[in-house]
């Protein structure tokens, strides 16, 4: 993979924890590392990560809303169904904590996204989202892994149509046309977490390869690099301050894929490379102390 670099000069102490939203753009459900002392100057690039632990069975279905289906009322309740012998919502996926990626203390969970919106995180089978105007909307899921990588197998991806109130307005989703779903990165970033930050998406309908389809990444209205693989990235090498990350899905002529608004995704990040160290050590000192408390409680309980 040809990658383009752009070299900014910086000097940091890594140091602190991850911001990061799952649903809201603050995390509280994410682990903390404690940071790194780093000199020198830091290339800004985009490297091929690995594919986490991979499950053979899995079988992933939402009940509600159905395709097609009129919701009345002003809030909708998602029947989520996950029908896998290996994947366990809740549940921490083997490695959580070895790859220098956060990762949620609640283990494993749903990426759950409505129309174009930044995804929510979902844990449990069955919950409410409310707030929805009346008319056509877009349902997209996939389960994660616990440091929020998506699944990426056959059977695992949902995306459909639903309506609010009643059925009006032309459906932006054609989910047997190509289709790219932006997951990651989303948020704020601190500390030594800012250091590698992970770019993940779905992809469905379409396969990437060199001589097909593509993502083109931006960073901050630049290319950085084109994507043959689909697997999860990293970026490195963001400076401080507020980042725009961009994809999009382009066909094997090169040209931009067509798919409602879905296919050219952007989302604004912030990277923070230091923090407030001694209030970041004490919160650092609490989350670790509710971590233990709370993995002892769920590896008891058979999760």
């Amino acid at each position: 993979m040809k990658t383009k670099r752009f070299l900014y000069p910086c000097s940091f102490l890594l140091a602190g924890v991850l911001l990061y939203g799952c649903g809201d753009d603050t995390d509280p459900e994410a682990d903390f590392d404690e940071g790194q002392e780093q000199d020198g100057p830091v290339e800004l690039a985009i490297v091929k990560g690995e594919h986490g632990p991979m499950f053979d069975d899995i079988s992933f279905e939402i009940i509600s809303p159905a395709p097609d289906e009129v919701v009345k009322g002003d809030s909708i309740t998602v029947h989520v169904k996950l029908q896998s012998n290996e994947f366990v919502l809740r549940a921490p996926t083997q490695g959580e904590g070895a790859n220098n990626l956060a990762y949620s203390k609640d283990g494993q969970h749903i990426h759950l996204i409505i129309d174009n919106e930044p995804y929510m995180a979902k844990y449990d089978t069955t919950f409410s989202i409310g707030g929805l105007t009346p008319g056509a909307h877009t349902l997209r899921a996939f389960p994660s892994r616990s440091w929020h990588e998506s699944i990426k197998k056959p059977g695992s991806f949902v995306a459909h149509t639903f309506y609010v109130g009643q059925k009006n307005g032309e459906p932006a989703l054609k989910a047997d046309q190509p289709l790219l779903t932006y997951s990651r990165p989303k948020g704020e970033y601190v500390g030594q977490d800012a250091g590698e930050i992970m770019l993940d998406f779905y992809i469905s309908s379409c396969v990437l390869a060199p001589d097909a389809y593509k993502v083109i990444t931006s960073i901050d209205e630049k290319v950085i690099d084109t994507l043959r693989d689909w697997t999860p990235y990293k970026i490195q090498g963001l400076e401080e301050g507020e980042h725009t990350i961009r994809l999009q899905l382009i066909d094997p002529n090169g040209n931009p894929v067509v798919n409602g608004d879905f296919n050219d995704t952007e989302r604004t990040i912030t990277v923070k490379k230091k923090a407030d160290t001694q209030k970041e050590a004490q919160k650092k000192e609490e989350d670790d102390l509710e971590k233990d408390l709370y993995d002892a409680g769920r590896h008891s309980s058979g999760l």
